[in-house]
This record gives structure tokens, C-alpha cells and sequence, in this order.
């Protein structure tokens, strides 16, 4: 079986993980009253109909309800007070959930040039602590990320609203510029970085 990472946390939130191994056709295997997305790209369309997958193994409650995606392609579910977030970089992808906390989450495979574009998402603060470990630049990326996904701000800036303390605990603990505090769950695997941002 692919499933190669699931948790239930403390603090009320689940997460599975999938490496994608399957055909198309295993994964649409979700209520029909939920939305896919028209994408015409294969595997950018294999990888949002398995997040959508994931999502359905968290809870058998999902079955009755309705997800829909907003006017920036994110998902959530209508009339009901569940959070939920999806992330995908083939061949893996990821859904969390939590009935009581926003939330947001993302995965992160190592590269894209992380040491160059550092300086455009890290505050100074982040940059001097970090900027010659590639594994934690990829893991703040990935940490800001979730945190976009949980605020829900469009526009929200990764280096002047956003700030990581550490990732010497886990979780650990950032703020963005209202001053609210976010809890991230974070773990690193051989081909990825995860994180869960939780308000």
C-alpha cells in the first residue's frame, strides 16, 4: 500500500500521505457530489484527483458532504466547520483535516535552486539562521506555505508577514503580521519536507 505517512495529533488534526503508484481510476473513488478541477495536464490532474482521495480516508463523515473550491482553486466544504487542505508534488500528495483549527498543508521535494530564491521569501532574521542548511530553507518554504494556506490571505508576503522562530521543537512556533500565533508540525523524509500550519 502507498500510504507511507498518517498521524493523528494532540492538537485535533489528521494527515495522510500517498506516494502515487496506481492508475487514474483507483482514486476516483470519492463522493460524487464533490468538484474536481478541469486540468488539462495528465499529471497535474492524477495529482489533484488523488489529494481528493486522501482526504476521503480521513473521516467517513466526509461522505455526506459537499467539497467545493473557492475563487482562488482552493478546496473546502460546504456548510460544515471542517478544515481542510490539500498539497501535491508528484509522485506524492497529501490531505489534513481538523474540525476545530484552520489549517494548511504542504510537501516539498529538495532543489529548485532553494539557496538562490531564499532571500525572496525568508525575512533577514530567517535568511542568517538558515541559509546554509539546504534541508531547513526547504523546510521554511515549505513551512510558509502551509502557513498561506491556513491564514487564507491572498497577497499575504512569506518575508515581511510571516515569520518562523525555529524549527529546534515540533512543533514549532511562528506569527504572521497580526501577531497570531501558529503552531507547524513539520517532518522531513528522504524525497520531501512536510509541514502542518494549524491558527
Amino acid at each position: 500500500m502507498p500510504q507511507i505517512f498518517s498521524k493523528i495529533s494532540a492538537d485535533n488534526f489528521q494527515i495522510l500521505v500517498w506516494k502515487i503508484e496506481e492508475p487514474f481510476a483507483f482514486f476516483e473513488t470519492f463522493p460524487a457530489s464533490w468538484s474536481t478541477p478541469t486540468i488539462e495536464n495528465p499529471i497535474k490532474k492524477l495529482e489533484s484527483i488523488a489529494a481528493r482521495y486522501c482526504l476521503h480516508q480521513l473521516s467517513p463523515e466526509f461522505e455526506s458532504l459537499v467539497l467545493v473550491q473557492n475563487d482562488r482553486n482552493r478546496p473546502y466544504f460546504q456548510n460544515s466547520e471542517w478544515h481542510i487542505s490539500l498539497t501535491h508534488s508528484y509522485p506524492y500528495v497529501a490531505a489534513a483535516c481538523s474540525p476545530e483549527k484552520r489549517i494548511g498543508i504542504d510537501l516539498e521535494k529538495p532543489g529548485r535552486n532553494i539557496e538562490k530564491i531564499a532571500p525572496r521569501f525568508l525575512c533577514p532574521a530567517e535568511l542568517a539562521k538558515w541559509k546554509d542548511a539546504s534541508n531547513l530553507l526547504t523546510l521554511a518554504w515549505s513551512a510558509k506555505e502551509s502557513i498561506y494556506k491556513a491564514v487564507g490571505k491572498p497577497g499575504l508576503s512569506f518575508q515581511k508577514e510571516m515569520e518562523i522562530f525555529d524549527f529546534n521543537q515540533n512543533p514549532c512556533k511562528a506569527q504572521i503580521s497580526t501577531k497570531e500565533e501558529i503552531a507547524i508540525y513539520w517532518e522531513e523524509f528522504p524525497e520531501f519536507s512536510l509541514t502542518v500550519a494549524l491558527i
